[in-house]
């Protein structure tokens, strides 16, 4: 074997020179902070190949911030002789391996350079020799990498090596310790810096096992994949077909539906062709009827127009004889005269009727107003038109049921009428102009108020026009003439009523009147203020605004206020308003009651009685309620103005309908005008009068008439309408015949030259339609016996058509139908197996019927052949490269097992023993069966033998789709990941295995580890994880090989922090299993556990401390007797 001997460091951290030599079991001790963990670290460097601070120190102390620099570098005093900040320095950490076989030695280590700049330079070196007794010391400084470079070279030659690459270092220190698995690095990781044990089956199967070499299955794969192509590819074929067929069921279905939709189609076109010829025949009869009407009817009429002719030269003598009587002529006379008194009459009474209509309704509409207006609410403003409107009641009274007979009276109510509608539109326009313009002002004050409120919503308040102006001007003229802005106050703006005097708020406001709106200047700036304030007086004439002399009023007056005065009930934290309000109100006595106020010189009550200057008055309560004082004054202003507002709106609406009203009669003309009475009524008055004479008038022609002697006249005026009724009724005789004779001849010539034409046209295109759609052999062998079977069915060539013209559109569409499924199904087909040229669209299915007829006969028996061989080869490749392989490596590794169990089953941990387990894994329980099989590989036929087939062949075939997929080079990302986790998987033998560690007690119970990992105590805990880390690395550098060149290897392991939870017994046990197993330890533990280790081990090394140096200090096995 190969033991580590010797451990140099040099300028590492406190231990600025420190040769150690080691044994077979090395204990490491001291106190915290000695440097256990320090020597370690250096260790890890060489032994790791690593220079990487995340090894560091870990089972230490966790939260370690130790660095590579901190280590060369070493934080110190720097007036320490062995400070080497800001210096150029080398460090060195070597190893010296004794090859016990060979009896030679090797050294690996590493060096630095660090530079007083703060960079370094670092090189790993191995050659064959010991460390040099001068200990690459050069004059007491260590050698840098140059010079170490030709040392080397010059005492070693070719047996020494200096690594650029660190990933070469590793590697050729492996190879020095005859340990070819980097597998080594991780467990040396996992012995010095302690875990707990999470996972024993992850644990096992990443540090027990050790078959390196997985089954080779690419060629197996490619056969998979060429099985799996062949069945794809015949699978596609047998897609095709199946397609095909489909595509041929399709143009039957088709075809079907083609012949049956010509049938019918014929059927139709047949039947309408006899029914139009039917139709044809017949109007070919009416028109001959009609020809012979119509000469009929010719007679008629010229027979009738003689009779007609005849009758009136009779009716024209009679007519002659009359008009030559002179008794006729007299009849005449008074006749015309009678009917030109009443037509005269008649308009006379038209006129009357209409006048005293429009005069009723002139009535009517102005008593509905005046009755209108007597509702409206009694008011000042409106008593002209109250006044005026009774007068027009009273006036027009007479007329609101005239009739043609007012005008039968005196003028004297058309008068008075007149008289009354002229002092009402007068009245009526007046207070309309009125109305108007109270509205008017009550609108403007409306949007003073909303613009108020508007304001005082946003808390500013609505002053006295010009106030706010006049304080920012004033503001301005002193920020320019003194270049600073001067606070300008509001009185009112800085008072405040107190909550508990609210109730004196209203005295306040009315006392102080337009004194609250007063202008705070600052003494200093008051002269200036008021010489601006003189300046611009007139643009606020008529205002009282004023600007307050503090600093005159604090010369000339006494300011301290009364307890009981108004003063008292204002607050204000304004110096300048307390003295102004002190002045103001600091001599006016608050008094309960009125009787007290003449008790006082001045004096003011909360209601707002006041006593001054010997006389008591009450304060307007406008100037009461107008609040301005404190931020309570918003509230109540916009308290104030929306009741003011809510009034003013109920007002505005009861004026708004009078105000309407008036407004669209004020420019109304009344009917009873000047013109009116004295013209027109005064008219109607004399047609009333002529009205009367005409009646009077026509009496006396009606009793001319009734004496005239009238019966011969009578009777000839009787012949006359007999004739007369004779010649009307012939009249409609003979319009009637010719009526009858135009009659047959529109409907001649309807027949001649719209009917017939269309329906020889309309039979044309019947006839051309069946002999273009259907051969002369078809009407004949199919046609016209079907349309004979169904016309002696239905009797009726109409009644066939509507049959089949019906089923037409049906059939129609399942023929489409048919045609698109045909269409589609060739348009898939074309699609899905490219290349292709098929026509998707042709009637006929020649070059699909012939596609199917080759694969059913030829290509599909060949791809058959083709997929039986590919898996026959796939088959024996999975036997002979797959299963055989994964058997051989679960053997291996449970021979290794048994072996390490071997080893444990002498070993006993307290009252516990261990063994390894390593069982068939139920989550691969059917793979694990099948690759075991004894009948794979001892019976005939192996993998093709059929109880072997019937029992796996479903698992292989998964398994094959597990192992490749496919052989499509553009497998997209995530199936490419999923193949290669598949291959990891099950190409690993221990994914069959499930490894654990038992436990067996006293009494024999036995538990397993990874049941019991959660709840065993720290030495607990730790001891299976010792096992576990011997038993890797046992197996690591193959201890148990029995060939002396194989188990030649490096047997090193180190454990910092160990046994710190274990107790004596399992300590005892560990280092025997060490020993047992052949492995060469060091052990680095706190000195509390020195009674237990220090008489197990060969060597004791003692880390001590002093300020900024370290030592070790070694003991023997005779000190611990």
């Amino acid at each position: 074997m190969k033991k580590l001997k010797k451990i140099l460091l040099i300028n590492w951290l406190y231990f600025s020179k420190q040769l150690i030599e080691v044994e077979d079991i090395n204990f490491l001790t001291g106190k915290n902070g000695a440097g256990k963990s320090t020597v370690i670290d250096a260790l890890q460097i060489v032994l790791l190949g690593e220079t990487n601070a995340r090894n560091f120190n870990q089972a230490a102390n966790e939260k370690s911030q130790r660095t590579l620099d901190g280590y060369l570098r070493a934080d110190m005093d720097s007036n320490s002789p062995y400070s080497r900040r800001g210096k150029d320095f080398s460090t060195y950490i070597t190893c010296e391996f004794l090859d016990e076989e060979m009896g030679n030695c090797f050294v690996t280590g590493i060096v630095f350079d660090c530079r007083s700049d703060g960079s370094r330079q670092e090189r790993f070196f191995i050659y064959d020799g010991s460390i040099p007794e001068g200990c690459f010391l050069d004059q007491q400084e260590a050698m840098d990498i140059p010079s170490l470079r030709v040392y080397l070279k010059q005492q070693y030659g070719l047996r020494q090596k200096m690594y650029d690459s660190h990933k070469e270092y590793r590697t050729d220190m492996l190879a020095k310790w005859n340990v070819h698995n980097e597998q080594v690095s991780r467990m040396l990781k996992k012995a010095v810096s302690f875990r707990p044990i999470v996972d024993i089956q992850k644990f096992i199967t990443e540090n027990i096992c050790d078959i390196p070499d997985k089954p080779d299955i690419e060629a197996m794969q490619q056969n998979i994949r060429d099985y799996k192509r062949h069945e794809q590819l015949a699978q596609r074929q047998e897609e095709k077909l199946k397609k095909l067929v489909e595509i041929s069921r399709l143009y039957q279905e088709m075809q079907t539906a083609i012949s049956r939709w010509e049938q019918q189609t014929f059927l139709v076109l047949w039947a309408q062709k006899e029914d139009l010829e039917g139709k044809i025949n017949q109007r070919q009869a009416e028109e001959a009827d009609c020809k012979s009407g119509a000469e009929k009817a010719a007679a008629g009429f010229a027979s009738v127009s003689e009779e007609i002719d005849r009758k009136r030269r009779r009716q024209d003598e009679l007519k002659a004889a009359c008009v030559q009587s002179s008794v006729a002529q007299e009849e005449d006379r008074l006749r015309s005269g009678r009917e030109r008194l009443l037509k005269e009459q008649r308009n006379l009474l038209l006129q009357l009727s209409n006048t005293a209509q429009e005069i009723k309704r002139e009535s009517v509409s102005l008593c509905s107003l005046c009755g209108r207006i007597s509702e409206w609410q009694d008011q000042q403003l409106l008593a002209p038109v109250f006044s005026a409107a009774g007068n027009i009641q009273k006036a027009y009274g007479i007329f609101l049921d005239c009739d043609e007979q007012i005008f039968d009276s005196s003028p004297a109510p058309f008068e008075q009428a007149q008289e009354a509608a002229t002092q009402f539109m007068g009245a009526v326009r007046e207070v309309s102009y009125k109305v108007e313009e109270m509205l008017h002002g009550l609108r403007e004050e409306q949007d003073r108020r909303r613009a108020a409120l508007a304001d005082l919503r946003k808390n500013i308040k609505d002053y006295p026009k010009g106030l706010l102006q006049l304080r920012d001007r004033i503001a301005a003229e002193l920020k320019q003439h003194i270049g600073q802005s001067v606070p300008i106050d509001i009185l009112a703006d800085v008072l405040e009523i107190p909550e508990t005097e609210e109730h004196w708020r209203n005295a306040v406001e009315g006392y102080l009147n337009t004194q609250k709106f007063y202008l705070l200047i600052p003494p200093d700036y008051y002269q200036r203020a008021l010489t601006f304030y003189d300046q611009i007086k007139r643009d606020y004439s008529g205002r009282s605004f004023g600007l307050v002399d503090i600093a005159k009023l604090k010369e000339k007056e006494h300011l301290a206020p009364w307890d009981d005065s108004l003063a008292r009930k204002v607050e204000t934290e304004n110096d300048l308003a307390r003295t102004y309000i002190d002045y103001l109100l600091g001599r006016v006595v608050c008094c309960t009651h009125v009787s007290q106020l003449r008790k006082h010189r001045t004096a003011i009550t909360a209601e707002g009685m006041v006593y001054q200057g010997y006389v008591a008055r009450p304060l307007r309560k406008e100037l009461m309620e107008d609040a301005f004082i404190g931020r309570q004054a918003v509230a109540l202003r916009i308290e104030k103005m929306e009741a003011e507002w809510k009034v003013a709106e109920a007002e505005l609406a009861s004026w708004n309908p009078v105000a309407a009203e008036l407004a669209k009669h004020k420019d109304r003309e009344p009917l009873f005008s000047r013109y009116f009475v004295h013209d027109t009524a005064e008219q109607r008055r004399a047609d009333y009068q002529r009205r009367l004479e005409i009646i009077k008038e026509v009496e006396q022609l009606e009793e001319e008439l009734s004496h005239l002697d009238l019966f011969w006249l009578e009777e000839q005026r009787r012949q006359i309408g007999v004739l007369e009724q004779e010649i009307k009724d012939l009249d409609q005789r003979k319009i009637q015949y010719n009526s009858e004779k135009t009659q047959m001849e529109m409907r001649i010539h309807a027949l001649e030259y719209e009917i017939l034409p269309e329906l020889y046209q309309e039979l044309t295109g019947k006839e051309d339609a069946l002999s273009e759609r259907f051969t002369p052999s078809f009407i004949e062998t199919v046609g016209r016996p079907r349309y004979q079977q169904e016309f002696a069915r239905l009797k009726k060539a109409s009644a066939v058509a509507k049959n089949f013209g019906d089923r037409l559109v049906q059939t129609e569409n399942e023929r489409s139908a048919t045609q698109r499924k045909l269409f589609q199904a060739r348009a898939d087909y074309v699609s899905a197996f490219q290349p292709c040229s098929f026509r998707t669209d042709a009637m006929t299915n020649d070059e699909f019927d012939q596609e199917r007829q080759l694969l059913e006969e030829s290509e599909l028996p060949k791809y058959r052949e083709k997929i039986k061989a590919a898996r026959e080869s796939a088959m024996e490749q999975f036997q002979n490269d797959f299963l055989a392989k994964l058997k051989s490596s679960i053997e291996q590794v449970q021979d290794q097992v048994k072996s390490l169990n071997k080893a444990l089953k002498q070993t006993q941990f307290g009252t516990d023993r261990y063994q390894f387990r390593a069982d068939r894994n139920p989550d691969y329980a059917e793979y694990y069966d099948m690759i075991m099989a004894p009948e794979l590989m001892e019976g005939e036929g192996g993998l093709f033998a059929m109880p072997f087939q019937q029992k796996y062949g479903p698992l292989i075939e998964e398994l094959f789709s597990r192992l490749a997929m496919s052989d499509d080079t553009q497998l997209n990302a995530r199936k490419q990941s999923e193949l290669q986790q598949n291959i990891e998987r099950y190409t690993d033998f221990r994914t069959y295995l499930k490894f654990d560690l038992e436990t067996t007690d006293q009494n024999g119970s036995k538990q397993l580890l990874s049941q019991t990992l959660n709840t065993k105590s720290g030495g607990e805990t730790q001891t299976p994880f010792y096992i576990a880390v011997l038993a890797s690395f046992a197996q690591l550098y193959q201890v148990n090989n029995l060939s002396p060149l194989a188990s030649n290897t490096v047997r090193l392991v180190v454990f910092d922090e160990a046994f710190n939870k274990m107790d004596s017994d399992r300590i005892i046990e560990s280092v025997r299993l060490l020993r047992k197993m052949g492995l060469q330890a060091i052990i680095c533990t706190p000195p509390d556990k020195l009674p237990d280790i220090m008489p197990l081990a060969d060597k004791t090394l003692l880390v001590s401390k002093d300020k900024y140096q370290m030592h070790i200090l070694s003991y023997g096995k005779e000190i611990a007797r």
